[in-house]
């Protein structure tokens, strides 16, 4: 019978399976951010990806709808810093130029893609619009640079948060010790890359890790 835990018993196993994940899970691999960069002044895009390179961010680069579209539905990414003001001139109608286009794609492979939209357009309500459609943020250009670098960051910690097992625990996603287990094992899996790799670092055997990977992840 699987019973809900209290509040105590999943305060202890959260910081026992911290502990366990900072000594068992001590890889080269870092936690996979990457950041969709799309504008089409060319000139523009690459100095903002040169910079946010430099700052640590792993970049991907578009210039059209088509291309980043194509990006976010492959999964590739983790948060888009979109131009909404895309016009390129060769556009065409299977290609249509506009952010609005590749914000709804974002919703539509994950309700909550985070989405930074930036635009330069002094003559149309584009913040407004931009969150209307479901933004998370504005940024009017020209900005600061390291007011972009602290809305990624504030991101990628909340993303690399929501992923985590362990706060899914303390939010009550997850509510029995049994779903912890498999949820640990998954996220150590994920980590590594392959069963196999996870299994020493769990203290399980193969067919262990299996069993887990191949239980449902809720009850």
């Amino acid at each position: 019978m699987v019973i809900a835990i209290s509040w105590h018993i999943t305060r202890y196993i959260v910081q026992k399976i911290n502990l366990e994940t900072k000594m068992k899970t001590d890889t080269d691999s870092p936690f996979d951010f990457t950041v969709l960069l799309v504008e089409d002044d060319d000139k523009f895009r690459l100095q903002l990806a040169q910079y946010l390179r430099g700052e640590g961010f792993q970049i991907v680069e578009a210039n059209s709808s088509l291309q980043a579209c194509a990006l976010i539905r492959e999964r590739k990414v983790s948060l888009v810093v979109l131009d909404w003001d895309l016009h390129k001139v060769n556009s065409s109608p299977e290609d249509p130029s506009t952010g609005l286009k590749i914000l709804q794609t974002c919703h539509g492979v994950d309700a909550l893609f985070p989405v930074v939209v930036m635009s330069g357009a002094r003559h149309l309500d584009v913040r407004g619009d931009s969150m209307m459609a479901g933004a998370d943020c504005f940024l009017e250009k020209p900005f600061a640079l390291p007011l972009l670098i602290e809305h990624l960051r504030r991101w990628m910690g909340r993303v690399q948060a929501e992923k985590n097992p362990f706060t899914q625990l303390t939010a009550g996603v997850i509510e029995t010790a049994d779903a912890v287990n498999r949820a640990y094992t998954r996220a150590v899996v994920e980590r590594v890359g392959s069963a196999l790799q996870a299994a020493p670092k769990l203290g399980l055997s193969r067919q262990t890790v299996a069993s887990y990977l191949a239980s449902p992840s809720s009850t």
